[in-house]
C-alpha cells in the first residue's frame, strides 16, 4: 500500500497565459463564448469558511490528545477509529486547526479560502508548516486545494493566475493545456500540495455560473470536447506528481439551481447517459480500470461525487449519499478513490443532516472520503462516528479498510 499523498487536488493551475509553448496558439474545437460570470464564492463544489473545525461541540475547547500514528501499510492492523479518521477529509483554516485533525486521526487536510497559506511549505515559520504535520503525524499526509483556473483558484496570489477552463478549450490545444497544468502543478508540489480538485468535467449547460454554478467552470457544452480536455488537464497534474480529482459526478451542467444554496434536481438518468455522464465514463479508465497507475510514483486519478440529484438513480436523495450514484460509477470500471463534494457547506446536505450524520451517511452511501470542507464540524464527533459504523457494521470494516487503502496515494 502507498502512504497517504499530501493531496486532494493540487491546484496546478498556471498562470493565465503563461503557457510556455511557442508561436501563436491557434483555437481549440470547441469555441465557446468568453466569460462573463461573476466570481464563484464557492469550493471545488464545496464552500468553505474561515471557521477552524471545532474540536469539541459542546464547550469548544480543545481536549489534549496524542497524535494517532499509523502506517498505510499497517491498515490491517488499525482499530475502527484509526480507520474512521482517515475515511474524513477535513477543510482547515490554519496551523492550529490543521494540528487538532491531524492529532484526531485525520490524514486529508483540504485548504481553501480563508485559510492561512503560511503553512504551506516555504510561505511561513518551517515548524508550523505542511512538514511540520507530517513529522507529527508520523507520514505523509494528503493536502488538497481547490485550484480549477478562472472563477475558482485560492493560490493566484501565492502561484500564479490560470485561465478559466472555458477559455483554456476556447484558445488551446490540448497538449498546451496539458503543459500549462504541469508547471502549474510543480509550484503545487513545492508548496506540500498532493491533490488537486479539479478538473471539473461537468457540461456547460449554462453561461452564466450564478444559473447552477458551473458556468465557466466548465470546458464545453459537448461531452466529447469535455473529455479530451478534461484528459489533458488530469495528465498535466499527474506530470507533476499531483493527484487530479474529476468532478462533480454524475454532472451539474444541466441542472437547475446551485447545490451551495438547496436541492438540485439534473435531467432523467436515461438523458444524463446520453449527456452528461459520458465525460466521467471515458475518463473512468484513465490508469487501467485498476485505481493505480502501473508507472512507479505516477499518481492515479480520483473522482469527486456532487450533490445533485437524478431523477430515475435510486432514491430522491442527493448523490453524494445515495448507493445507487456509487455503484453506476463503480460500474464505469472506475476503482480509485471517491470523495465527496463539501457535506457541511453545501445546503443540499446541510438542510437535511448534520456533519457527523453526512460523514457517516456518505461513506455508508459508497465513499472513500467524506469531505468537510467548510470547517466548524467537530472533528472528534465525526471521527467517532464513522467508528462507531465500522464497529456496528454499518460500514464493513473490510470496506473500510478498502476505501483508506484507496486514499494512500502513491507519494
Amino acid at each position: 500500500m502507498r502512504r497517504i499523498l499530501v493531496a486532494i487536488s493540487a491546484s496546478a493551475l498556471l498562470l493565465a497565459g503563461c503557457s510556455t509553448d511557442s508561436g501563436p496558439t491557434p483555437p481549440a474545437h470547441d469555441s465557446t463564448p468568453a466569460e462573463t460570470s461573476p466570481s464563484a464564492a464557492a469550493t471545488s463544489g464545496g464552500s468553505d469558511s474561515s471557521k477552524a473545525p471545532s474540536q469539541d461541540g459542546r464547550s469548544g475547547k480543545s481536549s489534549p490528545v496524542q497524535p494517532v500514528k499509523l502506517k498505510c501499510e499497517s491498515l490491517s492492523k488499525a482499530t475502527d477509529q484509526q480507520l474512521a479518521g482517515r475515511l474524513l477529509a477535513v477543510g482547515v483554516t490554519d496551523f492550529a486547526s490543521a494540528q487538532q485533525a491531524v492529532d484526531a486521526g485525520v490524514r486529508h487536510l483540504f485548504i481553501g479560502t480563508g485559510s492561512d497559506y503560511s503553512m504551506l511549505n516555504g510561505q511561513g515559520d518551517p515548524q508550523r508548516s505542511i512538514a511540520a504535520l507530517e513529522k507529527r503525524a508520523g507520514e505523509k499526509l494528503t493536502v488538497s486545494v481547490d485550484e480549477e483556473g478562472g472563477e475558482v483558484q485560492r493560490l493566484s496570489k501565492v502561484i500564479g493566475e490560470l485561465p478559466s477552463p472555458r477559455k483554456m478549450a476556447a484558445t488551446m490545444r490540448p497538449e498546451q493545456v496539458r503543459h500549462m497544468m504541469a508547471e502549474h502543478g510543480r509550484k503545487l508540489r513545492k508548496l506540500g500540495v498532493t491533490v488537486d480538485f479539479a478538473p471539473v468535467v461537468d457540461l456547460g449547460g449554462a453561461e452564466d455560473i450564478s444559473a447552477n454554478g458551473i458556468g465557466s467552470r466548465a470546458f464545453s457544452a459537448d461531452p466529447q470536447v469535455v473529455a479530451k480536455y478534461g484528459r489533458a488537464y488530469a495528465e498535466g497534474l499527474r506530470d507533476a506528481g499531483i493527484t487530479p480529482v474529476f468532478k462533480h459526478f454524475p454532472g451539474h451542467g444541466h441542472a437547475k439551481g446551485d447545490s451551495h444554496l438547496g436541492t438540485v434536481v439534473t435531467s432523467p438518468l436515461d438523458v444524463m447517459k446520453k449527456q452528461d455522464l459520458v465525460p466521467f465514463k471515458q475518463l473512468s479508465g484513465m490508469d487501467g480500470n485498476t485505481g493505480r497507475d502501473g508507472n512507479t510514483g505516477r499518481p492515479a486519478v480520483a473522482m469527486m461525487v456532487g450533490h445533485v440529484q437524478v431523477p430515475g438513480l435510486g432514491e430522491n436523495k442527493p448523490s453524494s449519499i445515495n448507493p445507487v450514484a456509487y455503484k453506476l460509477l463503480r460500474d464505469y470500471n472506475f476503482h480509485g478513490l471517491i470523495v465527496t463534494d463539501d457535506l457541511t457547506g453545501m445546503k443540499a446536505v446541510s438542510d437535511h443532516l448534520t456533519g457527523p450524520e453526512a460523514v457517516v451517511a456518505a461513506v455508508r452511501a459508497g465513499a472513500d472520503q467524506a469531505l468537510a470542507a467548510a470547517g466548524g464540524i467537530d472533528v472528534p464527533a465525526a471521527v467517532d462516528g464513522l467508528a462507531r459504523a465500522i464497529s456496528s457494521g454499518k460500514i464493513p470494516r473490510e470496506r473500510a479498510i478498502a476505501s483508506a487503502d484507496r486514499g494512500c496515494l502513491p507519494s
